[in-house]
């Protein structure tokens, strides 16, 4: 009998053969004769079963011939294919064999299990080599002479790779042939003890509230208050894959908080990322004080403590207008070497740590760039480039910004910090916010616990929630522990009380008289609101700028503003040599913006259109009328103090920059209630004459805003209205649940989440109580339980009435496992549980419900009894397999998977030729789904082609085929130009009409999907010019 081989030669092989089905898969085949790759396509057929598992069915002689297409290499033959599909399913483990039977069947039927997404081939790849060479035997090892010495054969191990010249020595590079060659005679630097200095310098230890609260003489080590987050990845929310059918309505309404998104602490997701680092590209992002910039500290300094590698920390403020590339060469370079004029030995030195994969580039605050928030991630995609690319890098980003439109960092891992929590949300002893206060008041603990005890009284419920935001909650504990006063209801009186303690901590060095404190905040107001509205100097001020609002630097608000430290200097323009100061914090200064408003229709001023919008009367929520009544402005008035005061159309409102001055204006407690309403009352009315997504996006703001404004007369019904839109209703003349577009349900649940909490929650109780639809019950009652009041009873009852008397078992075996996760250890949950396993003749429900009562009653002996029985029996090999999967999970947990996939696969060729042939195959293939995919190619080749757009948009209005419309628009929404999107506009507004049949409302939500995509992205007025001025 042959021995069974692990060689280089069948390692190349079943490479081959993984990368091809991949390719394939992805509909990436690179195929000079189209019609062969067409005549395959019915021959080889695959199904993405999730993100991480492709389906596979066909035959062996059509896999020589795949092989063969995707290579410039002959074809494998059929004995080569089963040998790499043999070693797929034997030693990497990675294929599940779907076929009844193995014999006598030339169908091959089986499942591939990857390690990185579907798109990330070249990771998929590089891990197949790594898992490879992890398994394979040691005697086959030495039998092919192979060692671990060989560039690529091996994983990077940062623990073992010290570095050349890591401790000072020559710089030496090790080419494939083995020789060294000295690079220069140059004596190099020590470059971690480079990366260390630089990193002292710029108090990378010290907690960063330290600037406000050391005048006080009160400043942190890092680590003395210093309290983990939880930490979550935020992925593709599955939610949205697309409409499902009432049947399958749990695919659709799926719990905010779904249980396969791991949530994991600092520690183990920066030795993940160091386990895993080679090239990862990993977002932090939040809202502002959420921990972005101290995490991304934690990381340097483990970096630091526990391996040889170097952290590069760049503000990305200070870039100003230089690459990265430049920044590194001709700023951190020359400061870290502290050296006018750095040879260039040194700097290519410099480069080729880059290149070993020793580099860590944090790059903090990309909100804080000197370019407009549009811009800036385009912008960082495009430094990330040469031998900068060769480094892992970590960015923060506040989420405005990241979720602000086009991401063109789309393929970077992202994680969001958690909140600080209380000790009922996940256990006794995870109160993070009571720890942070214990440590702040260290040296007073009274005065900490008295802390604990106000923010414990019920009428600061809504503070508690609020303060759960780290630097929110350091602000407090400073005030609490200056004055001990009472604590305000919302952000803009929290910040208010915080800009009081500031002046009495500087009020020995620097006295300032009521009056000038005034005329102060007045004056940075002005140029807050002014910075703002001038988006290449948001964050960043020119110091002629400064000067032209508040004076010269010398005397007056603009020395003042300095001495208080308000406005910091943080470098030097690169064009002028002028100098560039910034608000203390961002928040400080979108909180002085709020107070020079003096008008809300400085935020909404709506003029545009007549009083007949021609809205239609379709049931979106518009009303029975299909609009809205027009809401009179008084004329003149003064918007703010900065605005000419003239009928000025604005519509800021729908700018990201704005929404929290906004947020911050509605909390002012000097704004008369009357004004308040009124705004409240022009966004909940705001009608844009232009199918309605404006009015859903003001709609939402408003909701959010009762955050700040918890006692607005309309915030009840604006709260109801927000639970319709996300559940839906049951209409009466229909007798049928009626759904939403899931752009507006997405847009529902985000708001419900940033309301009123206690008027959320309010609201999901009587949703509960009076809800027809088991399906709503459910989702709403495990997120009322699970994320808005964790433990409600009513959540509860309803979980237990749902488990107890559902006769769908689907359904009564999520509500049951819901129910134990919202209340541990609820006796009805297991009973339910049990029940199913007992009574059900669906085996995968029963090992679906084993599963959970396993979850949920560790070593449970009817979960474990049931999934051994499964794993051993099942008819069903799949069962079986998920089976052994189950009990693995629940006697030896895996450890969390944070590896980072390495950059997608690169596009093919873009010649002539190639698009030429894609152009053929458009214009004569049949097939709209084969249409489809070149034309998707072609724009991915060719972005902007006049031919793969217009087969696209018409496949959208025109295909009878509902996956095919979703992939479409789905296409559309990738490839899609700003150039372009008047097109779609003109082209889909007509679906908006009135004469839209019922049968045709699945391919209208498919349109307005794209056309919310085009109404996030463009300005108000720009859409509605082009939906009234455009012809279709």
């Amino acid at each position: 009998m042959a021995r069974t081989s692990y060689g280089p030669e069948v390692k190349r092989r079943s490479r081959r053969l993984l990368g091809a089905l991949l390719v394939y898969a992805n509909d990436e085949t690179d195929c000079r004769d189209e019609s062969v790759l067409a005549s395959l396509r019915p021959q080889i057929l695959t199904r993405w079963q999730s993100e991480h598992r492709l389906v596979v069915r066909t035959k062996v002689r059509f896999l020589e011939a795949l092989t063969g297409l995707a290579s410039d290499e002959s074809q494998l033959n059929a004995q080569q294919i089963k040998e790499a599909l043999q070693r797929f399913s034997d030693f990497l483990e990675i294929l599940e064999d779907n076929r009844p039977s193995r014999s006598g069947s030339e169908t091959w039927h089986f499942t591939l299990k990857l390690w990185h997404k579907r798109q990330n081939i070249a990771a998929n790849l590089q891990q197949f080599d790594i898992e490879w060479e992890h398994r394979r035997p040691e005697k086959s090892k030495q039998v092919t002479g192979d060692t671990k010495k060989e560039v690529g054969e091996q994983p990077f191990d940062f623990a073992q790779d010290k570095g050349a010249g890591s401790k000072g020595e020559d710089l030496q590079v090790l080419p494939n042939n083995g020789k060294r060659d000295r690079l220069s005679s140059h004596h190099l630097p020590n470059w971690q003890q480079l990366c260390r200095s630089n990193l002292e310098t710029q108090n990378h230890r010290r907690l960063t509230t330290n600037p406000l609260t050391s005048a006080d003489g009160v400043t942190f080590e890092l680590d003395q208050v210093y309290i983990p987050l939880g930490l979550v990845e935020r992925k593709q929310r599955l939610r949205h894959r697309g409409d499902v059918t009432p049947q399958e309505g749990s695919r659709l309404y799926e719990p905010e908080d779904a249980e396969f998104t791991p949530t994991f602490d600092h520690n183990q997701f920066i030795q993940h990322c160091a386990q895993q680092k080679t090239s990862q590209r990993i977002a932090i992002i939040g809202e502002p004080g959420a921990g972005k910039t101290t995490l991304l500290q934690k990381v340097a300094a483990w970096i630091l403590d526990n391996t040889e590698d170097l952290p590069i920390w760049v503000s990305l403020a200070d870039l100003q207008g230089k690459t990265l590339e430049q920044y590194l060469i001709q700023d951190w370079l020359p400061s870290a070497t502290r050296k006018l004029r750095v040879p260039p030995e040194i700097e290519e030195a410099f480069c080729e740590q880059f290149n070993q994969g020793r580099v860590w580039l944090l790059l903090d605050a990309v909100d804080e760039m000197a370019i407009e928030s549009s811009h800036a991630l385009a912008k960082i995609a495009s430094f990330l480039k040469g031998w900068v690319a060769d480094s892992t890098i970590i960015l923060t980003c506040r989420l405005n910004v990241w979720d602000g439109g086009k991401n063109a960092l789309e393929s970077f891992n992202v994680y969001r910090n958690l909140n600080f929590t209380y000790s009922h949300e996940l256990s006794p002893h995870s109160n993070k916010v009571e720890q942070f206060i214990q440590r702040w008041f260290q040296d007073n603990p009274t005065c900490g616990d008295s802390l604990r005890t106000e923010l414990n009284q019920p009428e600061r419920r809504r503070l508690k929630d609020a303060v759960k935001n780290p630097l929110r909650l350091a602000l407090l504990c400073r005030i609490w522990g200056l004055g001990q006063g009472g604590l305000p209801n919302t952000k803009a009186m929290l910040y208010e009380q915080f800009v009081q303690s500031i002046y009495e901590w500087k009020h020995d060095r620097f006295p300032t008289t009521p009056a000038q404190r005034q005329r102060l905040n007045h004056g940075l107001g002005e140029l807050a609101l002014l910075a703002i509205a001038q988006e290449k100097t948001k964050f960043r001020l020119r110091h002629r700028f400064i000067c032209e609002v508040l004076g010269t630097a010398d005397d007056g608000l603009f020395s003042l503003a300095l001495q208080l430290g308000w406005l910091n200097q943080v470098g030097i323009s690169e064009t002028q040599g002028e100098k560039v100061y910034a608000f203390y914090h961002p928040t400080f200064q979108e909180y002085f913006a709020a107070q020079a408003v003096t008008d809300w229709r400085f935020f909404l001023n709506h003029t545009l259109g007549s009083r007949d919008w021609g809205l239609g009367t379709r049931d979106w929520g518009l009303g029975s009328s299909g609009k809205f009544p027009d809401y009179p402005i008084p004329n003149p008035w003064a918007l703010s103090e900065v605005e000419v005061q003239s009928p000025i159309p604005s519509y800021r409102i729908f700018e990201s920059q704005w929404r929290e001055v906004i947020l911050l204006w509605l909390g002012r407690e000097d704004i008369p209630r009357a004004d308040k309403e009124e705004f409240m009352q022009a966004l909940i009315e705001f009608s844009d004459g232009c199918g309605g997504c404006y009015h859903y996006q003001a709609y939402f703001l408003a909701a959010q805003g009762i955050a700040e404004f918890a006692d607005c007369l309309k915030a009840d019904d604006i709260v109801q209205q927000l639970i319709k839109w996300r559940f839906g209703y049951f209409h009466e003349k229909k007798q049928k649940w009626w759904r939403y577009p899931p752009p507006i349900i997405e847009g529902a649940r985000v708001a419900l989440l940033k309301t009123d909490r206690p008027k959320a929650i309010a609201a999901l109780e009587q949703f509960i109580q009076s809800n027809r639809n088991v399906f709503d019950s459910w989702n709403a009652a495990y997120s009322l339980g699970k994320v808005f009041d964790p433990g409600n009873k009513i959540a509860i009852a309803a979980l237990e009435t749902l488990a107890a008397t559902v006769r769908h078992e689907t359904i009564r075996w999520q509500a049951a496992y819901n129910l134990g996760r919202v209340d541990p250890g609820n006796q009805t949950a297991i009973t339910a549980l049990v029940e199913i396993i007992a009574t059900t003749k669906n085996e995968s429900t029963r090992r679906k419900a084993a599963y959970s009562l396993g979850k949920l009653d560790f070593e449970n002996a009817i979960a474990i009894s049931t999934l051994e029985q499964i794993a051993a029996s099942a008819t069903d090999i799949s069962q079986r397999r998920q089976a052994t999967e189950n009990l693995k999970a629940l006697r030896s947990p895996e450890p969390l998977d944070l590896s980072k996939p390495s950059p997608s696969s690169p596009l093919p060729s873009s010649s002539p030729a190639r698009l030429s042939s894609l152009v053929r195959g458009i214009t004569s293939c049949e097939d709209e789904d084969t249409r489809r995919r070149k034309a998707y190619k072609l724009a991915q080749l060719d972005p902007g082609n006049q031919m793969a757009f217009n087969t696209l948009l018409q496949l959208l209005k025109s295909s009878n085929s509902e996956s095919v419309r979703k992939r479409t628009a789905d296409n559309l929404k990738e490839i899609l130009l700003d150039a372009q999107m008047p097109v779609v506009i003109a082209s889909l507004k007509n679906y908006f009409d009135d004469g839209i049949c019922e049968h045709e409302l699945e391919q209208f939500r498919e349109c307005y999907k794209l056309i919310w995509h085009c109404a996030g992205t463009m300005k108000y007025e720009e859409f509605y010019q082009i939906w009234h001025y455009s012809s279709s």
